[in-house]
């Protein structure tokens, strides 16, 4: 079958015919593609003899499947597993955003998963690094700069056009489970749903998005809804100013993506947790010394209270009272001493 054939294929969304295309310019890295399609959601797993670069060969997919344009895909699951292994080492999900206004682009076989492409490609096959948690020096133009914010069961990464979600962390994997980085055009979120956190509860920011089932169980479905991220009250304020610059842009009056005060806030919030700890610190390492200046004479009162209590006769108020009083050191005495032997002072 012919180059021009496959891609006529490939944008109905013939599986196979994307699963051609991708192998031929991948298979001589050593990576081989399968793909399936299944509720508009186009699943692509790459499988080489190392793990798959994850940044670089998702951007590379990403351009080939917009650049085929297919009515059909809406959603893009990709995977990234070593020959032998039976689960992933990575995977991530981008939904694809269709206008309905534009006019379909011919079929260009240079530019659908083009040779030129590939060779973007530096290397396909090493272990990928994940983006570092800071923003990039990067021009806006170029699509590079992005903030990161760090909620309680996951990470919200911000570029100027689309959020991804990421689930890295203890408490993500036991809401979340071993979901990939969901990405989410800003064009296709038509509400959020803001929950302030306090000192009892966290809070929480929903997404929903065009075309989605809503969660609508408030913060214990919030809990494991894949387009909501929870924040303590120290994580607020980043998620405020996340809350708004995506409504200036559902307004379509984007704020300036320089002036957003994503690294002030994290500063302030970093600066606050110190504090937090340090104050605890002091607290702990107060009570540890006033627990040694007590223990001593609390057991004094508990080995006396016990002799007193040997020698009383049966059934007298002696006894009783000093049974109670030895009840109460011993018990003192073992508090005075959890707190002498805790670490974290």
């Amino acid at each position: 079958m012919t180059q021009l054939n496959l891609l006529e294929l490939a944008k109905q969304g013939d599986a196979s015919a994307i699963a051609s295309l991708m192998n031929r310019q991948l298979q001589p890295k050593g990576i081989t593609v399968k793909v399936a399609l299944k509720d508009a959601c186009l699943q692509i797993m790459l499988e080489s003899a190392q793990v798959p670069n994850q940044q670089a060969l998702v951007a590379f997919v990403r351009k080939g499947i917009v650049g085929l344009g297919a009515a059909s895909i809406e959603r893009v699951k990709i995977y990234g597993r070593q020959t032998g292994e039976e689960f992933p080492a990575w995977n991530q999900e981008f939904e694809l955003v269709v206008h309905a206004s534009s006019t379909p682009s011919p079929i260009n076989t240079d530019s659908t998963f083009s040779s030129d492409q590939n060779q973007q490609l530096e290397s396909p096959v090493v272990t990928h690094i994940n983006l570092p948690s800071k923003i990039a020096p990067e021009n806006l133009r170029d699509n590079n700069i992005y903030y990161e914010i760090e909620g309680s069961n996951g990470q919200i990464r911000l570029i100027h056009n689309r959020i991804i979600i990421s689930r890295k962390g203890a408490t993500a994997f036991l809401t979340q489970g071993l979901k990939g980085d969901k990405e989410i055009p800003l064009s296709r979120i038509t509400a959020m749903q803001f929950k302030r956190a306090d000192a009892l509860t966290k809070g929480y920011l929903q997404f929903s998005i065009q075309g989605g089932i809503e969660s609508k169980g408030g913060v214990f479905a919030a809990v494991t809804d894949e387009n909501t991220i929870m924040f303590t009250e120290l994580e607020q304020p980043e998620f405020e100013e996340l809350k708004r610059y995506v409504n200036s842009v559902i307004d379509a009056e984007p704020i300036d993506f320089d002036e957003l005060r994503f690294l002030e806030l994290k500063a302030l919030r970093i600066k606050k947790n110190q504090e937090q700890k340090e104050a605890i610190e002091k607290v702990t390492v107060t009570n540890k010394k006033n627990a040694k200046k007590v223990i001593k004479p609390i057991l004094i009162v508990a080995v006396v209270s016990y002799i007193v209590m040997y020698f009383s006769p049966d059934d007298s108020a002696l006894k009783i009272l000093s049974a109670l009083l030895l009840i109460i050191s011993g018990g003192s005495a073992i508090i005075a001493g959890i707190v002498i032997l805790d670490d974290r002072g």
